[in-house]
């Protein structure tokens, strides 16, 4: 009883896991490519230096 549960849990993670996968592996190639592999857009550079130059400010305090 317990193998049979155990059974349809690993079926149920495996769908789950292969459907994640086939959906947003898509997504994800299309969002490597748009940002040239770095997985930053071109804001973000300016905001995470913004970041580093508060976290730099605080940590002085």
């Amino acid at each position: 009883m317990i193998s049979s549960r155990a059974f349809q849990y690993c079926i149920a993670i495996a769908v789950g896991v292969g459907t994640g996968v086939y959906v947003f592996k898509p997504l994800l190639r299309e969002y490597e490519q748009d940002t040239n592999g770095t997985w930053l857009t071109p804001g973000d550079e300016q905001r995470l230096r913004d970041m580093q130059e508060k976290r730099q400010h605080n940590n002085k305090l």
